[in-house]
């Protein structure tokens, strides 16, 4: 009996789930933001980001493998985001913590525009908050293949435990970790307006929901 009234619900609760996950997707992109932020406007939808084709998705792929600073790729190459991590690396380790260099990836958009600073937020990567300096290095926006930053970002992990034994939970841990928060963008971006091409001071907040791949594993 009680089998047939689990088989009998099972797609309401599917139904439910999907409807939660659809909630909670359009919170995050709804999220009120403060009308400005530094100085600066804050505009969520001034950037669109190019969307590859078909064809040379994985053309771009090995370019950006060959053409990029240090061969970094993202992670979560299908993930629709300005901001993305590249592969993170082990930089340094001491009995209060780790520290992380993590290439910053940008992905191509439509339209030029130029970063001044990034901002980051509320970051929780494998379920630890973390906080992270202001990235203070200006860049143009790529408009044909995603850009990785020359300087990579510095994440310091602070672990309470004993050294070895902290670093020895985060590598039997999984193979990747779950990056969550925000990135606010800085900068100048161009939009036409009759034809007119004008520059506007703007922040950009970009969600992050993403993986980062666990540099302590043994590969």
């Amino acid at each position: 009996m009680i089998c047939k009234l689990i088989n009998l619900f099972r797609p309401f609760f599917a139904a439910l789930l999907a409807l939660l996950a659809l909630l909670f997707t359009l919170a995050a992109q709804n999220r009120n933001y403060p009308d400005k932020i530094r100085g600066y406007k804050v505009e969520p939808t001034v950037v669109e980001i190019k969307k590859p084709t078909a064809n040379n998705s994985s053309t771009n792929k090995s370019q950006n493998t060959d053409k990029q600073n240090d061969g970094a790729t993202p992670d979560d190459s299908d993930v629709d985001q300005l901001i993305q991590f590249g592969q993170p690396e082990l930089a340094r380790a001491t009995p209060l913590g780790i520290t992380f260099a993590v290439p910053i990836v940008v992905a191509p958009v439509t339209q030029k525009g130029h970063v001044d600073f990034l901002v980051f937020e509320d970051i929780v990567i494998n379920g630890r908050s973390v906080e992270i300096s202001d990235y203070n290095r200006s860049f143009d926006l790529p408009n044909k293949d995603s850009l990785t930053l020359k300087d990579p970002l510095r994440i310091y992990i602070f672990l309470p435990s004993a050294l070895l034994a902290a670093i020895g939970e985060w590598t039997d841990s999984k193979d990747a970790w779950p990056v969550t928060g925000r990135v606010y963008v800085f900068g100048k971006f161009k939009k036409s307006i009759l034809g007119i091409s004008t520059s506007f001071k703007r922040c950009v907040p970009v969600e992050l929901n993403l993986t980062m791949r666990n540099p302590l594993r043994a590969r």
